[in-house]
C-alpha cells in the first residue's frame, strides 16, 4: 500500500508540536528539583545524541521523509524509532508531575497526542520509502525503550 505524503498534515502537526512546547514553556515554572533537572538533563542527552546520530543534514522536523533517506539503526535508534520524540516527552514529564496543574497537564497530553499522531503518520511513509522498515519495527519499540 502506497502512502501519499500530505504537506497539509504534515506541517500542521508540526504547528502544533511547537505550539504545545511553546505553552507547556510558558506556563510551566522553572525547575530546581534536582530529579527533575537530572530527567531534562537526560532528555537533552537523547535529543542532541539522535541528532547527532541521524546526522544534521538528515535531520527533519517535519514527518516526511527526505529523498535521501537512510534507515538508521545505531545511537539510540537501536532501541527506540523515535528518540527526538521520546526526548520531548521526557522532558515535560516531570515538571507537569511536580506542577500538578490540570490545565498543564491537558497541554501535556494533549503534546503526547500530536507526537503519537505525527509518528505513526511519518512511520506509515516510512514503510514505503525504506524497504528494511517494516522489519527495523519488529525489532524495536516505538517512542517509550522496552515499553512502547
Amino acid at each position: 500500500m502506497t502512502n501519499i505524503k500530505h504537506p497539509a498534515i504534515s506541517f500542521s502537526l508540526v504547528f502544533f508540536q511547537f505550539t504545545l512546547i511553546a505553552i507547556l514553556l510558558l506556563m510551566l515554572p522553572l525547575s530546581f528539583n534536582y530529579m527533575v533537572l537530572l530527567v531534562q538533563a537526560v532528555a537533552i542527552f537523547i535529543g542532541l545524541w539522535a541528532v547527532q546520530t541521524m546526522h544534521l543534514g538528515h535531520f527533519n522536523i517535519i514527518p516526511d521523509p527526505m529523498p535521501d533517506i537512510e534507515l538508521v539503526t545505531h545511537g539510540p535508534y537501536r532501541y527506540i524509532r523515535h528518540p527526538m520524540y521520546f526526548s520531548i516527552v521526557l522532558f515535560f514529564f516531570p515538571i507537569v508531575l511536580i506542577q500538578i496543574d490540570w490545565i498543564a497537564l491537558a497541554v501535556y497530553t494533549s503534546l503526547c497526542f500530536i507526537l503519537f499522531i505525527k509518528l505513526s503518520y511519518e512511520e506509515s511513509l516510512l514503510v514505503d520509502s525504506l524497504p528494511d522498515y517494516a522489519e527495523y519495527q519488529k525489532k524495536t519499540k516505538k517512542i517509550i525503550p522496552f515499553v512502547l
